[in-house]
């Protein structure tokens, strides 16, 4: 699989980059950790997330096959969250000084690289959108939209609800309701997927 960092990969040298394996739950690194590298994912999921001064942390992002993340450690001195392998995961390191000096030297890279990363802006909006919406059921089916796929409006769950209730800023009992509702409004179809554990697949009815 072609990786969308793939021409910037390429035009680094074999010593400023390398893969990594994670198991399920390991780290890859930590808040306020020295940041040297950002990261492309080959397989797998990061979840990326924040410690907050009350104790409590937030789920900023959840990284995906085809993504890249921890881009701020190009000009940052230290990662802002937490990197965690939500299941087995591969990870391409691209170290972030020779990194800057490749853009510095193919101009065209600096612009592949802010289209990557206006996408990923845009992503983050929308996420930022979300928690507005004060109702739970709404919020909730506005996400469900936004994950959809395919002229059938499927959207497969692929985590744990407590993760995604987390990413969605709401507890993991008011998902559940709502999840219940909207089923019952018609809103939502749900049904196991075969063959693999604790997964779903959410197809979104048309409001009547």
């Amino acid at each position: 699989m072609t990786h969308p960092f793939q021409e910037l990969i390429d035009h680094l040298p074999a010593n400023a980059r390398s893969e990594l394996s994670l198991a399920k739950g390991e780290f890859l690194f930590r808040q306020q950790q020295p940041a040297a590298a950002i990261f492309a994912i080959i397989s797998g999921r990061i979840r990326l997330f924040r410690d907050l001064p009350d104790g409590s942390s937030v789920t900023l992002h959840v990284a995906r096959s085809g993504e890249t993340f921890a881009e701020a450690a190009l000009f940052a001195e230290n990662y802002h969250c937490h990197a965690q392998a939500e299941l087995e995961t591969k990870v391409m390191r691209l170290n972030s000084r020779p990194l800057l000096e490749a853009i510095a030297l193919h101009k065209d890279l600096g612009l592949h690289l802010s289209q990557i990363l206006a996408a990923q802006v845009r992503d983050m909006r929308a996420m930022l959108c979300l928690r507005d919406i004060r109702s739970a059921d709404e919020r909730l089916l506005a996400w469900l939209r936004m994950k959809a796929r395919g002229e059938q409006m499927n959207v497969a769950i692929d985590r744990p609800w407590a993760g995604i209730s987390e990413e969605l800023g709401l507890t993991k009992e008011a998902v559940y309701r709502s999840l219940t509702r909207l089923q019952r409004e018609g809103l939502i179809e749900r049904a196991d997927r075969q063959g693999r554990e604790r997964s779903e697949v959410i197809r979104l009815m048309r409001r009547p």
